[in-house]
């Protein structure tokens, strides 16, 4: 099945005038917000925020007074407009498929992806709800139609949207999170971009690469590489607690060119080099499958978000691993403004822009 149909029941709330909805993103450990609204062929910015949790995000979902609460808070801290919201499941909820599907005559292009989509998943394929989402391939390739299938439990969608409505929000739409992240970067970039570019965003357990191909989402994949694996590997070598291997991953990061300048710094980078060239090795095969779908095309930048965005020193330390130039994404590029704008808010609303600049027809 597919997901449009579960949200048959919010149609009325996307259509019409009003404010543009709300990205919403309930993050690992933060509520993001940002509402923006389209001016001129661009976007721009109304009001963003990212308040931490009071508790545990399942705790706080599962807790609908509180949810209320604290949503209506964070909205108050901001001048938003309306409750409409676009939102994404939670990674950990989401499984996230690369597909060539091949249409076949008298069949429909979703009939056609929730066949292939049913063959790869098998019996988890029964309890299952998909949406897709068109990929790029080479030009003029006829080999099938490229497409990035996110498959969800159904229950665990309907509690995300109860959730959602306990908040007191209106959910006008769930978006797939890479094609939230690929509209920002096509935001940033406009059409300039003759090359592909690549995102690694970090997370704790796991990382994702998402590429594009001028503004079209090529690819996007998980990978083992995370603070808690770099952590334990610290923890480890040095015989430490696991919070202090943090602290000190978060204070010198995983020795750049600044940062392995001291003793520690040093020996930070040996013990986690092995971690930094299986990395190596992932980006090296990612540059290999985009040369392979656009016939020869190269990555032309890479930004950086997430957790490990934040260590220091960690531009030039990817640097090293892929010979590509390395940006930290700053999503308020996306409306014409540089930095973290004066609000204090900063990088970590870059999953909630991309969700807020869905166009009205998705």
């Amino acid at each position: 099945m597919t997901l449009r149909p579960l949200l048959d029941r919010f149609k009325s709330r996307a259509v019409g005038a009003g404010p543009a909805p709300i990205g919403a993103d309930f993050a690992a450990h933060r509520l993001n917000l940002v509402q923006a609204s389209p001016r001129e062929g661009r976007w721009t910015l109304q009001a963003a925020v990212s308040v931490a949790y009071p508790a545990p995000r399942a705790e706080l979902l599962a807790r609908p007074a509180e949810l209320a609460r604290f949503v209506a808070a964070a909205l108050a801290a901001a001048p938003f407009h309306g409750r409409r919201v676009v939102s994404a499941l939670p990674p950990g909820d989401v499984r996230i498929l690369p597909m060539t599907v091949a249409v076949a005559q008298g069949q429909s292009e979703a009939q056609a992806v929730a066949k292939a989509a049913a063959e790869q998943l098998g019996s988890e394929g029964g309890d299952a709800v998909l949406d897709y989402y068109h990929i790029r391939g080479a030009d003029g390739d006829t080999g099938g139609r490229q497409v990035l299938v996110a498959s969800a439990r159904k229950a665990r969608v309907m509690a995300y949207l109860a959730a959602l409505e306990a908040a007191r929000l209106e959910p006008v739409a769930l978006d797939i999170g890479p094609a939230a992240i690929a509209r920002l970067l096509a935001a940033i970039h406009g059409s300039d971009i003759g090359q592909s570019v690549l995102l690694l965003n970090f997370g704790s357990a796991r990382s994702y690469v998402t590429v594009i191909w001028g503004r079209r989402l090529m690819l996007d994949r998980e990978i083992d590489f995370g603070e808690e694996q770099l952590a334990a590997t610290l923890a480890a070598a040095l015989d430490l607690p696991h919070d202090t291997a943090v602290r000190l991953l978060r204070e010198h990061g995983i020795g750049g060119a600044g940062t392995a300048q001291t003793e520690l710094g040093r020996t930070m980078r040996e013990v986690l080099h092995p971690a930094c060239l299986a990395l190596a090795e992932e980006l090296a095969h990612t540059q290999v499958y985009v040369a392979s779908r656009t016939r020869g095309s190269t990555i032309g930048r890479v930004y950086l978000n997430g957790s490990l965005a934040r260590y220091p020193d960690i531009q030039s330390r990817i640097g090293e691993l892929i010979d590509v130039p390395v940006h930290l994404l700053d999503p308020y590029e996306a409306f014409g403004a540089d930095g973290r704008g004066d609000d204090g808010v900063g990088r970590e609303i870059a999953l909630a822009a991309g969700l807020a600049i869905r166009s009205a027809n998705g």
